[in-house]
Parts: C-alpha cells; sequence; structure tokens
C-alpha cells in the first residue's frame, strides 16, 4: 500500500524564501554533521515504509478472514483465494455482489414461507361426519383426522414462517359458506391490513354483515339463506367484488382437508383405490358444470358465465404439491388414471384464492390409513406437504 503524502525532511538551514533569518545569525552545520543527519534521515524513511507496508499486509490478510474474522458471511469470503489478494484490495470497492460471491442455489427450510399466508379448512364437523373406516362407522372418521393433519401441519407450516389461519378448531358443524364466507372475511383483513381493500368504509361494513349473516345462518341451502349472495350460477356483483380483492393476493393460498373412501356398493368391503387426489377449478371446468340444469340450485340466479379466475396458477399449485409429496413418500402416488383433476366444489368455486380441495388419502385402504393415524407418519406426510407449498411459492415468484 503506497503512502501519497509528501515526506517531511528534518531542518537543515534556512530556506532562501526565508527573509527573517540569514546564515549570518545561525551557525552553519559541518559536513560530518550533515552526513549524519542524512542517515538518520534515510533510516527514518526506512522504517516508515516498512510499517507502511507491513501494516497493508496485515490489512489485506485481515480482509481475506484469514485471521478467523467470524463476523464476516461465508458468501463474501467464499469465492476469494489467497492469489486473489492483491487484486481484491484495488477491486473490491467496485466490484458487484455477484462477481464476489457464491449464493446458495436453494433456501433452508427455515423461514422459506416468511411473508406467506395459507389458509386451512378441515373438512366435515358436528354432525357431518363424511367418510369412516370401517364402512359407515363411527371409527377412522374424517372430521377427526382432518383436524388432526391441520393441527400437524399448522405449526409446520408456521416453522418455516407462513401465517396459518383455520376455518375449524373443534368437531362442530361448520356449514360449506360459513366456511367460505370466513375465507373471504379473512382476505378483507389481510387486504385492508396492506391498505388494499378497494371498498368504501360504508360498503365494506355492508358486505361483512352480509357474509356474517352467512355464518349465522350456518345452512348450506339457499332457500334459507345460508348461500347468501352467493347463491345461483356465475359470479353475482359483490363476489365479483371479493374475487377481484383476492386476485391480488398472490401470496395468500387455500386449501381444504378433506379424506377419501371406496367401498364395494353390495358388500361394503374396500376396494383398491389409493393415494392422494388434488383437485382444482377452472372457468370452463365450472361453467360447464353451472350451464348444466341439474347442477342449477332451485330458486337461484342464473347468471351468464364467469372469466377471471387464476386458472393455471391453480393447477400448478395442485400439480406441485402432489408431485413434492409424492416423490418424497411413493406410497402415496394414486393408483387412479388422473390423480390432479378440476372439480367444482363449492368451497373452492366460490373463492378467487389459488387453492384445492386435497383428498390426503383412502381412509378405506390399509397403507393410506395407517400413515393418517399414526403420528410420525402424519408428522413427515405435512413435512412434504409443505415443502410443496414453498416450491410453488418459489415457481411463481
Amino acid at each position: 500500500m503506497k503512502n501519497n503524502q509528501p515526506h517531511s525532511r528534518s531542518y537543515t538551514g534556512a530556506s532562501k524564501a526565508n527573509t527573517t533569518q540569514t546564515y549570518s545569525q545561525t551557525t552553519r552545520p559541518s559536513r560530518r554533521k550533515t552526513k549524519y543527519a542524512r542517515l538518520v534521515l534515510a533510516y527514518a524513511i526506512f522504517i516508515v515504509c516498512s510499517v507502511l507496508a507491513l501494516g497493508g499486509g496485515v490489512y489485506l490478510l485481515y480482509r481475506t478472514g484469514l485471521f478467523g474474522n467470524s463476523s464476516r458471511s461465508e458468501e463474501e469470503t467464499s469465492s476469494a483465494g489467497l492469489s486473489n489478494i492483491t487484486s481484491e484490495a484495488t477491486t473490491l470497492a467496485s466490484t458487484s455482489l455477484e462477481e464476489t460471491t457464491s449464493l446458495p442455489t436453494t433456501l433452508p427450510n427455515a423461514g422459506d414461507l416468511t411473508g406467506y399466508t395459507i389458509i386451512l379448512d378441515p373438512g366435515h364437523g358436528g354432525w357431518d361426519r363424511g367418510t369412516s373406516y370401517p364402512y359407515n362407522s363411527d371409527q377412522n372418521e374424517e372430521p377427526t383426522i382432518t383436524i388432526k393433519i391441520a393441527e400437524v401441519l399448522k405449526p409446520e407450516l408456521e416453522s418455516r414462517g407462513a401465517k396459518v389461519y383455520l376455518t375449524r378448531t373443534e368437531d362442530k358443524y361448520y356449514s360449506l359458506y360459513y366456511r367460505i364466507a370466513e375465507v373471504h372475511l379473512i382476505c378483507m383483513d389481510i387486504a385492508k391490513e396492506r391498505g388494499i381493500l378497494p371498498f368504501s368504509a360504508e360498503h365494506e361494513q355492508e358486505l361483512r354483515n352480509k357474509l356474517e349473516e352467512i355464518k349465522t345462518i350456518n345452512d348450506n341451502s339457499y332457500s334459507k339463506g345460508g348461500m347468501g349472495f352467493m347463491g345461483g350460477t356465475g359470479v353475482g356483483e359483490e363476489l365479483r367484488e371479493l374475487f377481484e380483492m383476492e386476485y391480488k393476493l398472490p401470496d395468500v393460498v387455500f386449501m381444504s382437508i378433506h379424506l377419501n373412501a371406496h367401498y364395494d356398493d353390495n358388500t361394503h368391503e374396500p376396494v383398491n383405490h389409493h393415494g392422494l387426489e388434488v383437485t382444482f377449478v377452472t372457468d370452463d371446468a365450472v361453467n360447464t358444470y353451472e350451464g348444466n340444469p341439474k347442477n342449477q340450485t332451485a330458486g337461484a340466479p342464473v347468471r351468464d358465465a364467469y372469466h377471471g379466475r387464476p386458472n393455471e396458477h391453480n393447477q400448478l399449485y395442485c400439480q406441485t404439491i402432489y408431485d413434492t409429496v409424492t416423490a418424497g413418500m411413493p406410497e402415496l402416488k394414486s393408483n387412479m388414471d388422473k390423480p390432479v383433476y378440476t372439480a367444482n366444489w363449492a368451497v373452492i368455486r366460490k373463492i378467487g384464492l389459488v387453492g384445492t380441495l386435497f383428498e390426503y388419502g383412502f381412509i378405506s385402504h390399509e397403507t393410506d390409513r395407517n400413515i393418517l393415524t399414526n403420528e410420525e407418519s402424519l408428522k413427515k406426510m405435512c413435512g412434504y406437504v409443505a415443502d410443496g407449498f414453498e416450491e410453488y411459492f418459489k415457481q411463481i415468484k
């Protein structure tokens, strides 16, 4: 390292420009003393230069981390070898991060879901018992297992930084439209917190009141008001407003948790179907379903077909989670022809979020049932589900 400051010399006589002092007013040094002074000066210059050179070398070694400076990140030092010490000193300040670091290609598990929100909907509950094993028994029942899955999955997701909501935390009956209304209210809260709620205060309160009324009625029938403004085919103006609000929340996703079962109609013995089934909605699938008169609710509005759902993201979301889980646990690969497919379940048809109705296996199949009813296996499966969420968010990011 060079010292750019000029070295000062010892005083050896008055400057010729000094008009206040002349040689006649002081004693002129002898030749011997002059020679001695010059020798002292030379030694002093040598010592100063040596100290500067040594200090510069120590500084450069310190910059490379050879003295064990633990406060520097691994990325800053991993690409710098001893052969680069000199060039680092002259180029470090002007070199970009990409040129001096080796960044990891994958992220650690902890924190990979930070900033993301996942709404989990454990299916069934209360008098709505769903499916079970043995057939039509009170053992291995769907609502008990789906809430157990949610209880295992929630802390797994939270440990990775996600914000998690549950639509049900106890074995009570909450109607389908109760849970859909709850999803819309959660999304309104998120949008309001972020300052992107697209409604006036008056309209916001109006929508909230109507959604709360659906929850209070807690019934799936249109005639009793249990569907509220979400009844009928197509998408009405109020539901459209909620959809468009939810489209602005790509970091929020929905999963309705369910179990499958398949029994022989006559003997009620299990049929050999097993593995995951993952369903999603698209505009075309919904409009085909709702365009069939037999699927129209009596008395409910019949509206024009709606287009605008995140069709491709819905499919990517479902396929990614299925692929991730079955790669980790091949025994959960479905033996059905098409385990990831479009469906028209209201719980995913009536929300604007990217979502799925996720069948975690066939409770009627021994292999699936052993996973679903064993705590360690369930934790393992939920870990892979969390990996699937991570992989999906990485892809859309």
